[in-house]
C-alpha cells in the first residue's frame, strides 16, 4: 500500500471541518499531521469532528509560520479554508516552504493577488488547485464548449447568481 498523504490545514472553521469530514472516511490514505488555526475555540469544534469520527485530532498551531518551521517535511499538502482577505499570503507562503496546496475559493481578493499565485506556483514547481467544483458541473462545461467553438458568438459579458444557505449557517460567525 503507498504511504499515506500528510495533510496540514489552515484554518478550522465550518468549511474547513466540511472538508475534514471527508478526510476523516479516508484514514488510510490520507492523515491530517496539524492544525493551524488563530481561534482556539474553532480548533475545539474540529477536535469534536475527529472525536465523532473515532479519530485522534491533529495537534493545534496558532500560526503558519510555526507550522512551517515546526512541521518542515512532515506535511505533502496543506489545505487553506481561511478567510479569503488572507489567502494570498498564506498560500504563497506554502507554495514557497514547498507544498502542495488545496487553496478554498475564492482565489484570492484580485487579479494581481491572482497573478502572483500563478507566478509563485511556476516558481516553485508545486501543485496548486482551488477548490471551485463549478467548473466541472455539465452546464458550465457545455457553456465552455459553446463559448470557445463561437457558437454564441463575441462574449461581452458573464453575470451569474448562486443562492446557497451561507446566510442560516454562518450567522455571527464572521
Amino acid at each position: 500500500m503507498a504511504e499515506k498523504m500528510r495533510v496540514a490545514m489552515l484554518g478550522s472553521g465550518g468549511m474547513a471541518r466540511y472538508h475534514l469530514r471527508q478526510i476523516l472516511t479516508l484514514r488510510d490514505a490520507i492523515e491530517v499531521v496539524a492544525i493551524s488555526d488563530p481561534s482556539k475555540d474553532a480548533y475545539s469544534e474540529a477536535v469534536k469532528t475527529f472525536e465523532a469520527a473515532g479519530a485522534v485530532p491533529a495537534p493545534y498551531v496558532s500560526d503558519l509560520e510555526t507550522l512551517i518551521d515546526q512541521y518542515r517535511g512532515l506535511f505533502d499538502a496543506a489545505l487553506v479554508c481561511t478567510p479569503h482577505a488572507q489567502h494570498h499570503a498564506q498560500t504563497k507562503a506554502l507554495l514557497e516552504a514547498g507544498v502542495d496546496v488545496l487553496l478554498e475559493k475564492p482565489m484570492v481578493l484580485n487579479v494581481p493577488e491572482a497573478l502572483d499565485l500563478i507566478e509563485t506556483r511556476d516558481r516553485t514547481g508545486r501543485l496548486l488547485v482551488i477548490a471551485f467544483q463549478g467548473s466541472l458541473s455539465p452546464a458550465i462545461r457545455m457553456a465552455s464548449a459553446m463559448i470557445s467553438g463561437g457558437e454564441i458568438g463575441t462574449l461581452l459579458s458573464i453575470a451569474g447568481t448562486v443562492w446557497q444557505n451561507w446566510g442560516e449557517i454562518s450567522q455571527g460567525t464572521w
